[in-house]
């Protein structure tokens, strides 16, 4: 029997979870999956418990809200559930203090699964997640914009100096050509910038996590090439220093903006809110002779460490990874190449986010990776507003970057 209920349990103390916890039955599975997944999961569940009709799931529906803080005191106290719905980039903190059970056993073909998203869930060899959903972003486009500028709509920029000159074609009278971000919370921005390192063969930190490298020639120069989206062609908006993804999305409605880079959960959004704009997809340019790139987003399975039933979670969890069952149940692409053969995938506006799936990465697990981004993002605003030149912004940054790596 399936049993549907929203968090008032993630609101409730400690000590209250640890009760519900420690008296749940065995053979029921309590799954927290997010609220964005809530008509998926239900009929899953119900096709599962048929097939299983010794395991009962109970669904309790969690919101994007403060959900980090809730699964890590849920984890931490003991009283978590069997199975949780997280996004990829939390798991190796869990790992790392021993919070979750390794997956292993369970991961069925692992060369099926887009390789970045096992990357995500590893640590110290053993895989302690298992990813369900995949995403990275690519470039929204206004085609009629690019008619009215005299350029091919069906052939949008690829390269660097291509995006450069489409972009100031588009800029003029209040309206600019690629908006870049530089403001809000700090991934906004590492999401939208970094990639940029990547493709031109830079990083922030080197692989062993032991030097700053963001002062090293191929990440500044990508910083240079992004950031003089504003300093130096101003084909950002002036607002850049303020604008988020949430906020570049505005503008593109308004159609203040041509291009910018977001996920494809914009594109139900833009339509909703300006049907008029007829919208293009490309995927991020890149330098000549390189590939794109883009950090991958998403979410997995987990199974905490004090999970009363975790066997029987495992069970649900390995037919949720069936690729049928997967792709039935993200709603941007599912992590296995085999699950997005599903028709609901073969949309030709989706393509250009499923052809940067074998070129995303995902970010560091250094310990310290949060305030590592966060003295890169004051590095970018101090380029922003012209303070500093991008060479010494990242010489800057690189001397607080690599005070945090000496600590450990």
């Amino acid at each position: 029997m399936t049993i549907f209920r929203k968090t008032a349990v993630l609101a409730a103390s400690a000590s209250t979870l640890a009760m519900m916890a420690g008296t749940a039955m065995a053979g029921t599975v309590t799954w927290w999956s997010p609220n964005f997944h809530a008509p998926r999961a239900t009929e899953l569940v119900a096709q599962f418990e048929a097939e299983h009709p010794d395991i009962d799931i109970v669904i309790e529906e969690t919101t994007s809200d403060g959900l980090p803080q809730r699964v890590i005191t849920a984890l931490q106290s003991g009283s978590a559930p069997d199975i949780i719905d997280v996004q990829h980039g939390w798991i190796a903190g869990y790992a790392q203090n021993g919070l979750v059970m390794p997956l292993d056993d369970i991961i069925n073909d692992p060369d099926d699964f887009i390789p970045a998203a096992l990357d995500y869930v590893r640590w110290e060899g053993e895989t302690y997640g298992l990813p369900f959903r995949a995403e990275g972003l690519a470039v929204i486009y206004n085609r009629g914009h690019f008619e009215a500028a005299g350029l091919d709509p069906d052939s949008p920029p690829q390269t660097w100096s291509e995006l450069v000159e489409a972009a100031t074609a588009l800029t003029g009278d209040g309206q600019y050509g690629f908006a870049i971000t530089g403001g809000g919370e700090v991934g906004n921005t590492i999401f939208r910038s970094l990639p940029f390192i990547w493709m031109n063969g830079g990083s922030i930190i080197s692989e062993d996590g032991t030097e700053a490298t963001v002062n090293q020639p191929q990440a500044v120069e990508a910083v240079k090439f992004y950031t003089d989206m504003l300093v130096e062609h101003g084909v950002s908006p002036s607002s850049t220093l303020e604008n988020d993804g949430t906020a570049n999305r505005r503008l593109f409605i308004a159609e203040a903006v041509s291009m910018y880079q977001a996920g494809q959960f914009d594109i139900a959004s833009i339509e909703q809110e300006n049907p008029d704009i007829d919208l293009g997809v490309m995927e991020m340019p890149h330098p000549e002779g390189a590939n794109t790139s883009a950090i991958l987003g998403g979410w997995s399975f987990i199974v905490p460490t004090d999970a009363n039933n975790p066997e029987e979670a495992k069970i649900f969890i390995e037919w949720m990874a069936q690729p049928e069952n997967m792709g039935v149940y993200t709603d941007t692409f599912p992590a296995r190449e085999s699950a997005m053969d599903m028709e609901r995938f073969q949309d030709p506006q989706l393509a250009p986010y499923r052809d940067v799936l074998p070129f995303t990465q995902p970010v560091p697990t250094h310990p310290a990776w949060v305030q590592i981004t966060q003295a890169y993002f004051d590095g970018i605003q101090r380029i922003l507003i012209g303070q500093q030149d991008a060479q010494a912004a990242m010489d800057d940054a690189a001397l607080d970057i690599q005070d945090l790596l000496d600590q450990y």
